[in-house]
């Protein structure tokens, strides 16, 4: 099963997030230019578990979540499918990712994105479709 309209093509690339790059990117700690991603020529997208987690924060304010809000705006949330599921559950059977990590990972993997985190257990991993840029 694929994602119609998400699979890079005629020169864009497919970049997803995970929590923390989404929160350091609204807290401005860093910029995806800085990183170089020209946001015109790219597919922003973020897994349905990355949005439940930003907005199931605990004493979240107003203005973060006009924030978050205006972040979820400006990408694409992409919904577990059977393709996400199956890569999810081979990727926690065998690493040691949690089970959201492994759905956000899988996600970059079967849409063929660059995954942006400073994750140092997701950074380290070497599966194949996994890319991943470090945002610091």
């Amino acid at each position: 099963m694929h994602i119609k309209g998400l699979y890079a093509m005629n020169g864009t690339t497919n970049i997803s997030f995970d929590t923390c790059a989404v929160i350091k990117l609204i807290n401005n700690q860093y910029d995806l230019p800085s990183l170089g991603i020209n946001v015109d020529e790219s597919n922003l997208i973020i897994s349905v578990i990355v949005r439940m987690e930003l907005l199931s924060k605990r004493n979240i304010t107003p203005k973060d979540l006009q924030d978050v809000n205006a972040f979820l705006g400006s990408v694409t949330v992409v919904s577990l499918n059977g393709e996400i599921e199956q890569k999810a559950i081979e990727l926690r059977r065998s690493t040691k990712l949690k089970l959201p990590d492994s759905i956000v990972a899988a996600t970059s993997i079967v849409l063929d994105a660059i995954l942006l985190t400073d994750d140092e257990h997701l950074l380290s991993l070497s599966l194949p479709g996994l890319k991943t840029q470090n945002i610091f």
